[in-house]
């Protein structure tokens, strides 16, 4: 064998000519390598097939026009973008290729933006210099960004878009979940333009509770909210026994009286109230706008505002309903919930009403000795070591700071930073998903609680911490479409104070600050005419008749109402255009008759709004049969001439009027003055 060596050596290397002969073929050789490596490339593969594909097609010539062959490379400096995918995705941009099979070839879906504004892997993610399939989709030793599944691909909207989008869903609900269930009470997110997460679920004070419930309730609720509520939002600590026995105790010990204390129920209380009349109330009041309660049939009904009432009576004590329903702001100064004034009589048949209202399965089982101080300074400490005080007002317990991770960077977590368990896929969105599925799975240690979202659910929330990227945070501004901040306006004097005690900002923005549950009333003043509005909010009426939620009636005396009227009216007006500009004497029959016929023909406004309720059908949008007495004619033209911009955001369109159709249609508009829906009803 050695001799075989030597003579092969000898052969190839034995003098100067031989050596230099073989070098050189040797290094031809590796020479030749490189572009045959390079033709034989995986991307002229696919463009191969490409050319094969489009030339059998009718369109083949436009095709093999557009087609570019070698590496094809988009790059965006200023976004640190270098995407090569579409050497391989030759037909992003071909409409016609829309029916192909093959994902490679077949056409973008159609987005908002240019497909080289942005690239490919802001979206996708994955690898975007890589030229083969296995480095630019997966996952490997050198880069940890695969592509992202299709299911979470609204994620990469996410890092541009902090405000909700009508083509993402999924990352809107994701978002809004996060929120609603108070993600951030422990966890810091901040966004890239600078604004934090803040949440909306409004976790109620622990400072009082003991004149708000028993014991027995609070041990049975923290064993397991969803058994009383299944709407309800607080999640399950799977406590033990013993350590619910012992956080009961702790949340009733540290309570203490309110100021000024509950009143004891009056004799008249003590009856039991009439349940129609109760039922009537409750209904009449438009709680069901807000809360959510159990019907006969087992069906949920209601808003998510406020809590579920369905067990409302086990919960509340007696006199704290009473108290409650009197005037809410005596037990929360900061709740949501309006003071409606109601007169004695009406406070006993709602309050009634509501402690009818039982489930008496939820605490049956339940029964507690009186506690010890081992037991409540135990239950303390497991408070303090839970969190509670995140969301929770608790005496004696200081809110914590930075009590979770922060999540701002989440969705560019390193994999070795993360610690998966079996059953968890090793990625990050599968890290993701299984920490919102199942956070004590990943250490029984772990302070993060059990909450009961769906698999729906939990895909969305997962797609809007995949948001959370380091792209998100630090990309240039010009690339990111900022969130709307609420403003901090407040309303000021006597009016502001009533607005306050009516939590009109619960449902209604004004100057960029409120809810959205009603209409936004910053320019009301120009909007409407006093005299509807005085009677409106006297005895609010159906201004959109297919809606549940209404304005409820508050029981505002006169002098009340005239002081919001006058405040409204005064304060809320546009500085676009006077509301007195345009007068109804100015208008004539002719234009009354074509508006008429504009309404009905050309911009077919029956379609959405009601005019006449004998023969409308439009329930979309508020009906319009008494605009002449509700509405100021130049809000009416102005509108009509240009809705967004009087209220953004608004699904009204714009249809483009000329002067002339819009002076027309606004005198039709203005000639009707019928009742509201009830009086309609009524002939």
């Amino acid at each position: 064998m050695k001799n075989n060596l030597h003579a092969l050596w000898q052969f190839f290397f034995g003098d100067s000519a031989r050596a230099f002969g073989s070098a050189s073929v040797i290094l031809l050789a590796l020479l030749a390598i490189a572009p045959a490596k390079n033709h034989f490339s995986e991307w002229r593969h696919y463009q191969k097939q490409y050319l094969h594909l489009i030339r059998g097609r009718a369109d083949a010539v436009t095709l093999e026009r557009h087609f570019q062959g070698g590496i094809q490379q988009i790059w965006i400096p200023e976004q640190q973008v270098t995407d090569r995918c579409t050497t391989c995705h030759l037909g992003m941009k071909e409409a016609s290729l829309a029916d192909v099979s093959s994902v490679a070839f077949r056409e973008h879906p159609v987005i908002p933006h240019k497909l080289t504004e942005f690239g490919c892997t802001t979206c996708h993610r994955g690898q975007g210099a890589a030229t083969t399939v296995e480095e630019a989709h997966s996952a490997t030793e050198q880069w940890e960004q695969p592509l992202l599944p299709a299911k979470y691909i609204e994620a990469g909207c996410g890092q541009c878009h902090l405000e909700n989008q009508t083509g993402t869903p999924f990352l809107n609900q994701g978002r809004q979940l996060i929120v609603s269930y108070g993600c951030t009470h422990c966890h810091t997110i901040k966004q890239g333009d600078g604004s934090y997460v803040t949440p909306d679920d409004d976790p109620p004070s622990l400072k009082h509770i003991a004149d708000k419930t028993t014991r027995e309730w609070v041990y049975a609720w923290i064993k397991d909210p969803q058994a009383y509520a299944g709407t309800a939002t607080m999640p399950n600590y799977h406590l033990s026994d013993d350590d619910a026995r012992d956080v009961s105790a702790f949340i009733l010990a540290q309570s203490t009286p309110l100021e000024p204390p509950l009143q004891p129920l009056k004799a008249d209380t003590k009856a039991p109230a009439d349940p129609a009349a109760g039922t009537s109330l409750y209904g009449q009041s438009f709680c069901a706008s807000c809360h959510a309660m159990q019907n006969a049939a087992g069906m949920m009904v209601g808003g998510n505002v406020g809590p579920e009432l369905t067990g409302i009576g086990t919960k509340a004590k007696p006199e704290w309903l009473q108290d409650w329903v009197g005037n809410p702001s005596h037990y929360d100064p900061g709740t949501m919930m309006p003071h409606y004034r109601f007169d004695a009589q009406q406070v006993v048949t709602l309050t009634g009403f509501l402690e009818s209202k039982t489930e008496p399965d939820f605490i049956a089982n339940v029964h507690l000795d009186p506690a010890t101080p081992e037991q409540i300074e135990h239950g303390k400490r497991l408070v303090v070591e839970n969190g509670c005080a995140s969301c929770h007002d608790i005496n004696g317990i200081k809110k914590p700071e930075n009590f979770a991770p922060e999540l701002s960077r989440i969705g560019s977590k390193p994999l070795n930073q993360l610690i998966f368990v079996e059953g968890v896929e090793h990625s990050l969105p599968g890290y993701v998903a299984g920490k919102v599925r199942n956070p004590r799975a990943f250490g029984p240690s772990l302070k993060m609680p059990q909450f009961k979202f769906t698999p729906q659910q939990i895909d969305a929330i997962t797609t809007a911490l995949l948001a959370l990227t380091d792209r998100a945070q630090s990309q240039p501004p010009t690339m990111r479409i900022a969130s709307v901040q609420q403003t901090r306006y407040q309303p000021a004097g006597n009016a502001g104070q009533l607005m306050r005690d009516l939590r009109c900002f619960t449902c209604h923005m004004i100057n960029g600050h409120g809810g959205d549950m009603a209409p936004d009333l910053t320019w009301e003043g120009t909007a409407v005419q006093r005299e509807w509005l005085t009677q409106f909010l006297k005895n609010p009426e159906t201004l959109r008749p297919a809606l549940i939620r209404r304005m409820p009636k508050f029981n505002l005396t006169d002098a009340d109402i005239n002081t919001l009227a006058d405040y409204m009216m005064t304060v809320y007006q546009t500085p676009e255009f006077d509301r007195d500009s345009l007068l109804v004497s100015q208008f004539n029959p002719a234009q009354v008759e074509q508006g008429r016929q504009l309404f009905y023909s050309k911009f077919a406004c029956q379609s959405c709004h009601i005019a006449d309720y004998k023969n409308d059908k439009g329930y979309i949008g508020p009906a319009l049969a008494a605009t002449g007495k509700r509405f100021n004619a130049a809000w009416v033209y102005h509108w009509l001439k240009d809705p967004q911009a009087l209220r953004p955001g608004t699904i009204e369109p714009n249809q483009h009027m000329t002067d002339d159709e819009a002076r027309s249609l606004t005198a039709f508009l203005m000639s009707l003055k019928s009742g509201g829906a009830q009086e309609a009803m009524k002939k």
